[in-house]
């Protein structure tokens, strides 16, 4: 019998714009070390898509089955793969990613619509591994959905005692921040590279962002991300 990863501390699940919903979920990094981290689920119809996976608890699965049924899984970053089997395994979704593994994974294009029809793929075309984002049109203003690229955190709801000093030392707690720790894996230690890509982003159309780690922005998403970027990417 296949051992999955258990499932780990969670928030109920919560809908930030309709057909948009959000669960914040922890991991683990080492002892007495926890983070927070994002599951974003986005539904069409009656079909649902999870983007960052997050293995929930029998009674969040009963949740997220009154909300529809679970037909993609998105990878759109490198990691936050924990809990992708264990997902694969109990709702047998279609599962994509931006470099596919095997013949059973669908891939994301940049500029494609990928698994949603009112959504749109972006790629970073500089970094030294597959990483994506989704922009989904919405009436409130398009969402942009990332993993590790663009991180968001207002605070340190959801993590250990020692996570949260971690998360506030490394200078997370900031608007739209580009993940520097991801940043430095990417590009070989030499962020500048990225910058082409971060003003194609800048050049799309959206107005929020929920990440896989932190709260969503509202509204100031992009200038957010702007000014993120000219401090980072100079």
């Amino acid at each position: 019998m296949t051992e999955f990863a258990p499932a780990l501390p969670h928030a109920p699940i919560r809908e930030l714009f309709p057909d948009v919903f959000l669960v914040r979920g922890s991991i683990t990094l080492g002892p007495l070390v926890s983070i927070a981290r994002n599951m974003i689920i986005l539904r069409e119809g009656q079909d649902l898509t999870l983007v960052n996976s997050v293995r929930l608890s029998d009674e969040g699965e009963r949740e997220l089955e009154k909300l529809g049924r679970v037909k993609h899984l998105v990878k759109v970053g490198l990691y936050h793969t924990r809990d992708d089997a264990y997902v694969r395994h109990r709702f047998q979704p279609t599962y994509w990613a931006p470099v596919p593994k095997d013949d059973k994974t669908e891939k994301l294009v940049d500029g494609g619509a990928g698994p949603l029809a009112r959504a749109r793929v972006f790629s970073f075309e500089a970094a030294k591994e597959g990483e994506a984002a989704l922009i989904v049109e919405q009436e409130a203003g398009n969402l942009l959905v990332t993993c590790d690229s663009v991180q968001n955190w207002t605070d340190t709801e959801g993590c250990s005692l020692i996570g949260g000093l971690v998360t506030r030392m490394m200078g997370f707690i900031e608007p739209a921040k580009i993940g520097p720790i991801w940043l430095k894996n990417m590009t070989h230690g030499q962020p500048t590279k990225m910058k082409p890509d971060f003003e194609r982003l800048l050049s799309l159309d959206f107005r929020h962002l929920i990440a896989g780690h932190g709260t969503l922005l509202r509204d100031d998403a992009k200038e957010a991300l702007r000014a993120s970027t000219e401090r980072t990417l100079r």
